[in-house]
């Protein structure tokens, strides 16, 4: 009899969670949906009404789990001191509570914004990207990563630092025709973290496979993800037209403006 395999999926009730947790569901494979309030997309007995910062329940969600997919956090700028409780001690709790629960595989939801004032025609020049954050909630994004690097290097753990782009249902005909991420494409790249047993630190682009794309895919490819999705061909297929973007514009987009607020909710 096969094994299950157990994956945890921390605020699985928020945007990205709530749309790709159906996605995950495998004959053999056991979800753990863990989150404050219940995901939409919840089956019967699958949801831990649980804190990030719940360090007992948190260990106990994670028990014999092969991985986990870190989406909890604060999605946009906040204070810093709400930032760093929930963003960067959230995850260093999670981390810690994977470790004591022997969790091989990990992936982290950076972000984008870990490097948003890189501009388009720099990012494809090295990989990683070092980080260049565009507000206190980049900094914790690139924080995320720093956490990631530490237990993979100090435990053997594989984890999967993701900076995801711009996650839509369909793409806008704005940046996200170069910085789209579909929901099966999110997919695809959770699907490639939970299978990673390298023991090694990856840090990639949350991105599709987009033709007007700024995002080099190399070191997705490496863990094994290959997004499929376009969308130049998704706007064209809705007939919508795409102006070309500003290659000089900074990957972060407004968050990089001087008028967007630094420690403020928006």
């Amino acid at each position: 009899m096969r094994e299950r395999e157990i994956v945890v999926v921390t605020g699985a009730s928020g945007r990205i969670g709530s749309a790709v947790v159906p996605l995950l569901r495998r004959e053999g494979r056991e979800l753990r949906l863990v989150d404050t309030a219940e995901p939409s997309a919840a089956e019967p007995g699958e949801w831990r009404d649980l804190s990030i910062d719940d360090a007992t329940g948190l260990r106990d969600a994670l028990s014999d789990a092969r991985a986990v997919i870190h989406l909890a956090g604060i999605a946009s700028e906040a204070p810093w001191s709400d930032l760093l409780r929930v963003n960067v001690d959230g995850t260093r709790i999670l981390l810690e509570a994977a470790r004591d629960a022997g969790v091989g595989a990990v992936l982290l939801s950076s972000s984008v914004h870990a490097a948003g004032f890189h501009v388009p025609d720099r990012v494809g020049e090295a990989e990683p990207l070092l980080p260049r954050p565009d507000t206190y909630y980049g900094v914790t994004k690139a924080a995320m990563e720093a956490l990631g690097s530490l237990f993979s290097d100090r435990f053997g753990m594989s984890i999967v630092s993701a900076r995801i782009c711009t996650f839509l249902e369909t793409p806008d005909p704005g940046r996200a025709a170069a910085s789209w991420l579909s929901p099966g494409d999110a997919a695809r790249l959770f699907e490639a973290a939970i299978a990673l047993a390298d023991g090694r630190h990856h840090i990639v682009w949350g991105v599709s496979r987009n033709a007007q794309g700024w995002f080099p895919l190399g070191a997705g490819e490496e863990i094994g993800y290959r997004p499929q999705d376009d969308a130049m061909a998704e706007l064209h297929r809705l007939g919508v037209s795409v102006p070309d973007p500003d290659p000089t514009d900074p990957i972060g987009g407004p968050f990089t403006r001087p008028d967007h607020p630094i420690g403020t909710r928006w």
